[in-house]
């Protein structure tokens, strides 16, 4: 077939692989994103997969759109896949099914100077001075935590010393003025989104119906 021209014996066996869920290794440079490409030719062309029941999901905007690029190019269909940032399809997610948990659709998105000015009100509020605790650092400790999903009465319950008292004093009065702006910062979008396909079954069975290939790209991983 055309579509493993100039792929190796490895990348020609990931694009073939339809068993089920599977994950590439892969360095910088190895010809990832091409695999990617051909992979998706190869279900769209020879498995019969229409190119609307294909997403494609990575980190940046860069990345999406050098996908995207490539995609309009290899496909004579006018359909192509649902290609997108983590950020923005889980923006989506929420805007129409995020009324299920409790976020209204028309949220606003704290970018980080956004976010970084919400926590230095809140440590005025706190009287919490910048020198005691760094407000930049104050938010790299919340985004982290929400990473984690923990929240703000987990985070108190094991904090200890005296910055992670003062973040855990922070937290909960910035979740608070998030929640009172009608707003949701990155680290949200994605944890809420988590919470929501994990709640609402309704919501969960709408995206496993709707897409029977899910292609992840971690950088240096393909799942």
């Amino acid at each position: 077939m055309d579509i493993l021209n100039k792929l190796n014996k490895d990348q020609q066996e990931a694009v073939l692989y339809n068993e089920g869920p599977m994950i590439i290794l892969a360095g910088a440079g190895s010809g990832k994103t091409r695999v990617l490409i051909q992979k998706v030719l190869y279900l769209i062309q020879e498995k019969g997969f229409d190119p609307t029941e294909i997403l494609m999901v990575t980190f940046s905007n860069k990345a999406a759109g050098e996908m995207k690029e490539r995609m309009e190019i290899a496909l004579t269909n006018p359909s192509l896949p649902t290609i997108s940032t983590f950020h923005s399809l889980c923006a989506r997610i929420l805007r129409r099914h995020g009324v299920n948990i409790g976020i209204p659709h028309n949220f606003v998105i704290y970018d980080t100077q956004d976010q970084l000015a919400a926590i230095k009100e809140c440590m005025s509020l706190l009287d919490i001075d910048a020198k005691q605790a760094r407000p930049k650092a104050v938010l790299e400790t919340i985004s982290s935590s929400k990473n984690q999903l923990i929240d703000p009465k987990t985070y108190q319950d094991f904090a200890k010393g005296y910055f992670q008292e003062f973040v855990s004093n922070i937290y909960p009065v910035y979740e608070g003025m998030l929640a009172e702006n009608n707003a949701l910062d990155f680290d949200d979008l994605l944890i809420k989104t988590l919470r929501l396909l994990r709640e609402d079954p309704n919501t969960l069975s709408f995206y496993q119906n709707s897409f029977r290939y899910i292609h992840v790209d971690c950088g240096t991983q393909i799942l």
